[in-house]
């Protein structure tokens, strides 16, 4: 399956986690990934179905965050995952051909030594409030080589928001993330932030 450039929507309990997905694909998000950590198994299942559905009727890839058996049983199209989670190249041997496996990287050694996926994450570029215990703040130059160093598109997050969009939209990455200022803006926001991403 291609991979969308441009915008990576990730959705966030503090707006609820279909009505993210919903909002995010509104706008156009092309990726949208369910990352909703404070559910039960079934409560997350359940929404995981109900996102499928959502982007299959967007046209838009389905990603899970750090639950492959998530991903697999609602029919996802691929599965994020850390490094703390089952490596990539463990998931490779038991998917179906097509199933896309992204993996966030924090440093030049993480970038390196990624293997077995189809995009890697870089981040957090900026400091960020989508986590309760963020990785250490990159910084542009750090990311910039980090992008540059990969084998695999790379998707930048952490803390992109419209004021900042221009210092990392020429530094070669595939992508971006950006939570909070999505979700709590309109579409006009996000279209403007996306000129410029394309400018």
């Amino acid at each position: 399956m291609d991979l969308p450039k441009g915008f990576y929507g990730i959705t966030d309990e503090r707006f609820g986690c279909v009505e993210s997905a919903k909002k995010l694909l509104d706008f156009g998000a092309k990726i949208v990934q369910l990352r909703c950590k404070k559910l039960t198994d079934r409560e997350f299942l359940s929404i995981a179905d109900e996102v499928r559905r959502l982007t299959k009727d967007y046209g838009a890839v389905f990603i899970v965050d750090d639950r492959l058996d998530i991903a697999l049983l609602s029919d996802a199209d691929g599965v994020h995952v850390g490094d703390k989670d089952i490596p990539p190249c463990r998931i490779r041997e038991v998917v179906r051909d097509g199933f896309i496996i992204g993996l966030s990287t924090h440093s030049l050694d993480d970038v390196l030594k990624a293997d077995c996926c189809d995009y890697i994450g870089v981040g957090p570029v900026f400091e960020t409030t989508t986590k309760d215990k963020p990785h250490p703040t990159l910084g542009v130059e750090l990311a910039k080589k980090m992008v540059e160093s990969s084998k695999y598109p790379a998707f930048l997050i952490g803390g992109i928001k419209l004021e900042n969009i221009r210092e990392i939209k020429d530094i070669g990455a595939w992508g971006f993330v950006s939570v909070y200022d999505v979700l709590s803006h309109d579409k006009g926001h996000f279209e403007r932030m996306m000129e410029i991403w394309r400018s």
